[in-house]
């Protein structure tokens, strides 16, 4: 397997597939608490209060952009396979596995890019509140579950995408005719993404 970063920053190349970082908006506006959620994050010590209570939800949109300039059609597996990384002018942050309900894959979970054709997949990402003037940041992981970065302060920081796709073949579910089928043809491997610019500004 041989890789290559291009002339784009937010991009590799592995073996003739390109595996690109989508951030449309770099500057990440983070939610203001009011007076309210303060108390509540502060409540949040002796009272079981979910996150997304302490302040409003605050979606943002960071994706992945994967082209197949190979000469054959290949699936591209979006089942548990993203993993973000997260780090700032202290070292990497970590990352924590929450409320994770593990379900059977779908074909839209497998689609399928031909020779010169890309897939793109937006994981659904959020901002919340926690407690003082820091910030959880939520990223779903494609299974149903959920991944954390908590404790997060206005700053500038890095992220990227771990691709690891290692299976070539998966069972799927068919919501229509009850039935478990196998798809074949998914490409195998593990990618780093470049780290790509973040900058969380207050509201």
């Amino acid at each position: 397997m041989t890789s290559s970063e291009s002339n784009e920053i937010n991009a590799v190349e592995v073996d003739g597939v390109w595996f690109e970082t989508l951030v449309p908006e770099q500057i990440l506006r983070l939610p203001k608490q009011n007076l309210v959620q303060k108390l509540l994050s502060i409540l949040k010590f002796l009272l079981p209060i979910p996150p997304g209570y302490l302040s409003p939800e605050y979606s943002v949109q960071i994706g992945i952009r994967i082209t197949n300039n190979t000469s054959t059609p290949l699936r591209f597996s979006f089942y548990f396979t993203i993993l973000p990384e997260l780090v700032n002018a202290y070292g990497l942050i970590p990352l924590e596995g929450g409320w994770i309900r593990a379900s059977a894959s779908l074909e839209s979970d497998y689609p399928l890019a031909m020779p010169g054709e890309s897939v793109t997949y937006f994981p659904e990402i959020k901002f919340f509140g926690t407690w003082g003037n820091r910030f959880g940041l939520s990223i779903t992981s494609g299974d149903s579950g959920t991944w954390f970065f908590q404790s997060l302060k206005p700053g500038n920081y890095q992220f990227r995408f771990i691709y690891n796709s290692p299976n070539e073949k998966a069972t799927l579910y068919s919501s229509v005719s009850r039935d478990m089928n196998l798809i074949e043809g998914i490409w195998t491997g593990e990618v780093l993404t470049p780290f790509v610019e973040l900058h969380l500004a207050q509201l």
